[in-house]
């Protein structure tokens, strides 16, 4: 399952094309920063966005809680608590929330030359598209300010007012970075390389003890600090990359259900779908139907 939106309790708002034209040939101001998309989507739940060609505009994703997977121009980012990620006008990309422990982020979407340049200098200076900063009490309240202002409609001096924050928003996300960058959280780095050994053996049957092993830890040891990071357990986070890529084969291939569960190293159809049906919600012949 992926989803775009839809999520419960988010909050959105887009400018129509007209509108953010009409508006820039109004306020020359607006040259140097203006949005087209704001919004929040807490416990975001199967979101999947891929874009092969980018935006006209760039992105600035924020992720509050939970944890997810960006890939801007062929380099993959894992994100965690505090992390944000921009996205260049034009650039290939895509994102998607964790399986198990789906974030809730902030997203804006952006034009104009000033904010461009401050996002551009940040990605030079970092060498990454990524940064950190710690949850601040304050920023998240201007971006309400923002949205609560925006509710109340889309005259020209609101949303002069509105951009003016937007531009301070995002300059608080890209300057202060560089004073805030934390300590490097080695044991996080190990969970993170476990992740990405199981997502690209999905479709092999490797041991609790060779996914340990690959990041030099104690089976025991291993498990502990995989269930305090992620919240579940290493087999259960492993089942369910599983059972994502059989919803792949389902959903764009004519593959019988036992062959799906042969590929991904399950040799009994009925535990295949009983896992499935457990993970996912609905059993494999649903999902497909669906």
């Amino acid at each position: 399952m992926k989803k775009k939106q839809g999520f419960a309790g988010q909050r959105t708002i887009e400018l129509s094309p007209e509108m953010v034209q009409d508006f820039c040939a109004k306020h020359p101001s607006a040259i140097n920063g203006h949005f087209t998309k704001i919004g929040f989507f807490p416990d975001a739940k199967y979101q999947f966005i891929e874009n092969n060609r980018g935006r006209e505009e760039y992105i600035v994703i924020y992720c509050i809680n939970g944890y997810g997977v960006a890939q801007i121009n062929q380099t993959i980012y894992h994100i965690s608590p505090g992390d944000f990620f921009i996205i260049p006008a034009h650039t290939p990309f895509s994102y998607q929330a964790d399986v198990l422990k789906p974030w809730s982020i902030f997203w804006f979407f952006f034009k104009g030359n000033a904010i461009e340049e401050i996002a551009d200098l940040f990605i030079k200076s970092a060498q990454a598209h990524k940064g950190f900063l710690p949850y601040n009490e304050e920023r998240i309240k201007l971006f309400n300010r923002i949205y609560q202002n925006l509710e109340r409609g889309y005259g020209n001096e609101n949303l002069t007012m509105m951009n003016m924050c937007l531009l301070n928003l995002i300059s608080s996300f890209v300057l202060v970075t560089h004073n805030s960058s934390p300590k490097e959280d080695k044991s996080q780095n190990l969970i993170n390389s476990s992740i990405q050994f199981m997502k690209e053996r999905s479709e092999q049957n490797v041991s609790l003890s060779e996914i340990a092993e690959n990041v030099n830890m104690s089976v025991s040891h291993f498990s502990l600090v995989f269930k305090k990071k992620t919240g579940t357990s290493p087999v259960n986070y492993y089942n369910t990359i599983k059972m994502q890529k059989a919803c792949e084969y389902l959903k764009f291939t004519d593959i019988l259900v036992k062959e799906i569960a042969f590929k991904l190293g399950i040799l009994d159809p009925q535990y295949f779908s009983r896992l499935f049906t457990k993970t996912i919600g609905m059993s494999p012949n649903e999902y497909r139907k669906n």
